[in-house]
């Protein structure tokens, strides 16, 4: 399921869950993203401006195809909630 955040800060982002997620490392090799999204953990896109995208279930895979064929620079990292619970933000930059 796809929906917008509102609710984000430097650092930390409130996910369609409910969870508060803070950023744990960045620069994921591409096996590791993939690997956080076969074990069924949301993917979260960060475009230029500052809108922030949640993907899970079947949506995650299509954000992280986007962003592995797009002609901008897309980073990414790991996030992580304060009950475990991941999730991988990838950042879009102009």
């Amino acid at each position: 399921m796809r929906r917008d955040l509102a609710n984000a800060r430097m650092g930390q982002l409130v996910g369609a869950d409910g969870r508060t997620y803070a950023l744990r490392t960045t620069g994921l090799e591409p096996a590791e993203v993939e690997a956080l999204i076969e074990a069924g953990w949301p993917v979260v896109t960060y475009f230029a401006g500052g809108r922030l995208v949640w993907h899970d279930e079947g949506d995650a895979w299509p954000a992280w195809a986007d962003a592995r064929s797009a002609p901008e620079t897309v980073t990414n990292g790991h996030w992580e909630s304060p009950d475990g619970s991941l999730a991988v933000v990838l950042v879009w930059h102009e």
